[in-house]
């Protein structure tokens, strides 16, 4: 069952969706079903395993009489929203080929340059090297985030430190299989590149024009049109990193806008003293 519920929440996620629409603009729908493929990581004895623990899980706190700290909701909130914010700021920030000042190069040369960068990024190596550098980023910012975030709900209420609890269990059984989902993102990415090269190609081809790199970059271009969709799978699997730390956000929203038990009026006070005395 836990197997089947990680399926359906992959398959409703905005990077496998953005996956199975550029697999099946390539002609591999029939091929394979990306959903299904990576909602297959809970093996037989991981479902006894987890079961287990979260059996553990539900026999505490709440057996305890600790009510707990008030959690502050919108702390939690502002941190989750920031990291989203800086990430989502280094994954849209345009990248400009490095090179050195050359004020004074004639309008041939810059041309030669422009030509160079241009031939640089058509291969897939630096947008690779690129992508695992953001991957980086995202992993220790979100890992420290959500290892802050339990720290918080920890001093809460007992639904809370139960949740905190089943956060580390799911956190540490199924970390190791969401690094290998991570390091397989890129492949997708690599077809990408290839399904832009192959359709400019083609473009080119059929009206009979010489190709031009300069214009690869430009608005229109392949390459512009291959980093629009690499920004977007990066975004995707930022959103997919961020789930479980935004659900213990909300978890910590909705305590905070729970009803909290409130003082019987005074005459059903005095009605209750009065039943006591008698």
């Amino acid at each position: 069952m836990e197997g089947q519920d990680l399926q359906h929440r992959l398959g409703s996620s905005r990077l496998v969706r953005l996956l199975q629409e550029w697999a099946q603009v390539d002609g591999e729908s029939a091929r394979y079903d990306v959903a299904e493929r990576l909602g297959h990581w809970l093996s037989a004895f991981d479902a006894v395993k987890l079961d287990g623990a979260l059996q553990t899980i539900a026999s505490y706190p709440a057996q305890t009489k600790l009510r707990g700290q008030a959690v502050d909701a919108s702390v939690v909130a502002r941190q989750v929203n920031q990291v989203k914010a800086d990430l989502t700021a280094l994954i849209t920030a345009k990248v400009t080929p490095a090179r050195p000042a050359l004020p004074a190069a004639p309008r041939t040369l810059l041309h030669t340059l422009e030509e160079d960068d241009a031939r640089t990024e058509s291969k897939y190596a630096p947008h690779y090297q690129r992508y695992l550098g953001l991957q980086k980023q995202m992993e220790t910012a979100v890992g420290a985030l959500r290892a802050q975030v339990r720290q918080m709900l920890s001093k809460g209420s007992p639904a809370l430190r139960q949740l905190v609890a089943l956060d580390a269990v799911m956190e540490q059984m199924l970390g190791p299989r969401e690094q290998k989902l991570w390091a397989s993102v890129p492949v997708y990415l690599e077809r990408r590149l290839e399904h832009w090269r192959q359709h400019h190609q083609q473009a080119i081809a059929g009206q009979g024009v010489d190709d031009d790199p300069i214009r690869w970059r430009q608005a229109g271009g392949w390459i512009a049109a291959f980093e629009h969709d690499m920004r977007d799978m990066m975004l995707a699997e930022l959103q997919q990193r961020l789930q479980p730390v935004v659900g213990l956000m909300e978890a910590a929203q909705n305590a905070t806008d729970a009803p909290s038990p409130q003082a019987a009026p005074p005459e059903q006070a005095e009605h209750s003293e009065n039943s006591e005395s008698q």
